[in-house]
């Protein structure tokens, strides 16, 4: 990707993610007043999980100026390995998160509240249902369009606030219609850290994989290797090895070729094996191949 390319996505990260961190402050501050007004445990954990959410955003706000840099002498194959660090940062977070909530609605569960939420917490159960909602939907739809795994995971980040938000909303419905169920407020809560666990390990997997090199998927590497066989003069591949660079796939290989054949017609199969791998192997950024004679 070229400089005005790389300006391009720290463009389009900072906005969506900007304004999903200004939404994010007014929900949770919402959510937390509005759980503690109402009583509700359940309302509280969530108010919790978007202000995770912020802290989140701010890391992308910041990441995002190191992993659009271009190469340079200190980092040859690119910064794109900052974005896989802060996808797996937002997946910690999470499951951190989930934790605190976790403890916190087993607490609401063994000493349940005498009285049922109020109905200030079902309102803004909705509410960030509703605009969480379109949030996430912003972000993983310019998430694709960049290829970003970190805003990906964000966008993640944000749908889980959506699914937790749901049972906050069921179970303080359920305790106003009746009394009794007030204990399912510290349940509702509970459902929520089962949510975001999930999900940050959901998220903080990939990052892993990829900080390990983990080779790419068989499907990938299957097409890879049709791609370069099927330039005339490659006998074989060998030796083909994958790993991720962000959401980029590095590949090498061995191709053999007839070991009569003049180097120069040699090597020119070799640039056009490069050539198409670069054009249309899935996801490829970079590529090295050797020359083996048969």
């Amino acid at each position: 990707m070229n400089a005005s390319g790389k300006s391009e996505v720290l463009r389009r990260t900072t906005r969506i993610t900007l304004a999903g961190f200004m939404i994010n402050v007014l929900l949770s501050s919402f959510k937390l007043a509005g759980g503690i007004l109402s009583r509700s445990n359940a309302l509280i954990a969530d108010g919790v999980h978007s202000l995770s959410d912020c802290v989140t955003d701010v890391a992308i706000l910041i990441g995002a100026k190191y992993w659009t840099k271009p190469s340079d002498v200190n980092h040859p194959h690119g910064h794109s390995r900052i974005e896989t660090i802060i996808a797996g940062f937002i997946g910690v977070v999470v499951i951190l998160t989930g934790l605190y909530i976790a403890w916190k609605s087993f607490g609401a569960i063994m000493n349940p509240a005498e009285d049922p939420p109020g109905w200030l917490a079902f309102a803004v159960a909705v509410m960030a249902i509703l605009v969480k909602g379109i949030l996430s939907r912003w972000t993983l739809k310019t998430s694709r369009e960049l290829k970003s795994s970190a805003l990906a995971a964000n966008a993640m980040h944000q749908r889980s606030d959506v699914l937790s938000s749901i049972p906050v909303a069921i179970v303080v419905l359920a305790a106003r219609i009746e009394q009794s169920l007030v204990v399912l407020d510290g349940v509702g809560g509970a459902i929520v850290a089962i949510f975001i666990l999930k999900l940050g390990i959901d998220i903080l997997k990939p990052a892993l994989c990829q900080l390990s090199d983990t080779a790419a998927p068989p499907e990938i590497v299957g097409e890879l290797r049709r791609i370069a066989l099927s330039v005339d003069g490659v006998a074989d591949v060998h030796n083909l090895r994958t790993r991720y660079q962000g959401d980029g796939v590095h590949a090498d290989m061995h191709i053999v070729v007839d070991g009569h054949m003049p180097f120069a017609e040699a090597f020119s199969i070799l640039k056009k094996v490069e050539r198409d791998l670069y054009m249309s192997g899935p996801g490829v950024v970079d590529v090295m191949v050797r020359l083996e004679p048969d």
